[in-house]
């Protein structure tokens, strides 16, 4: 196995290690959410710290789950002319695509995303509501995380391109069917 192929397997298991323990906000959320909506519809109990629950752990799930997603080709992709092009084609507009649109999207994005958790961190920020959850910073730190984790996976596909440009027989960037999170 090459270098830039084991280097984007490693990383892999990092975002999918990550993935794994992010997905626990699942449940979490569900049970959250359902009692929520029953004490709020039959016992006409209304509560805030469960609302703003709710979207932190919704952001969780998500942040956690982005880089994953991205590696196993669990994102949108328009694929008009993608799905036309041979496996040395699709492995250039990969690479061009990340190096071009990902990274620097990721750049910007998670500069601004870091410097609004740190700054919310140094404000000490809580919930604006009086019976809200406090360390609101904690939760904003999940933006620049998944950022930083679509950035990862970006550096993997990026291997995997860089890879099947050399020897486009070693290496696969079709991840459909890759095992599952």
């Amino acid at each position: 196995m090459s270098p830039l192929l084991k280097l984007s397997a490693a990383i892999d298991a990092v975002l999918n290690t990550i993935a794994r323990i992010a997905a626990f906000a699942l449940p979490a959320l569900v049970v959250v959410v359902v009692f929520d909506v029953v004490t709020r519809r039959f016992l006409q109990m209304g509560s805030t710290q469960l609302q703003e629950a709710e979207w932190h752990l919704h952001t969780i799930l998500i942040m956690g789950v982005l880089g994953a997603a991205y590696i196993h080709d669990r994102h949108v992709r328009i694929d008009l002319l993608h799905a036309t092009f041979s496996p040395r084609g699709k492995a250039l507009v990969e690479l061009l695509g990340i190096l071009l649109l990902v990274f620097p999207f990721c750049a910007v994005t998670g500069y601004y995303a870091t410097n609004f958790a740190l700054t919310s961190f140094t404000r000490g920020e809580v919930s604006q509501s009086i019976d809200g959850l406090p360390y609101r910073w904690a939760i904003k730190s999940m933006l620049p995380l998944g950022i930083y984790l679509v950035a990862l996976a970006g550096l993997s596909r990026a291997c995997r391109s860089a890879a099947a440009l050399i020897d486009p027989h070693r290496a696969n960037l079709d991840r459909k069917g890759a095992s599952s999170l």
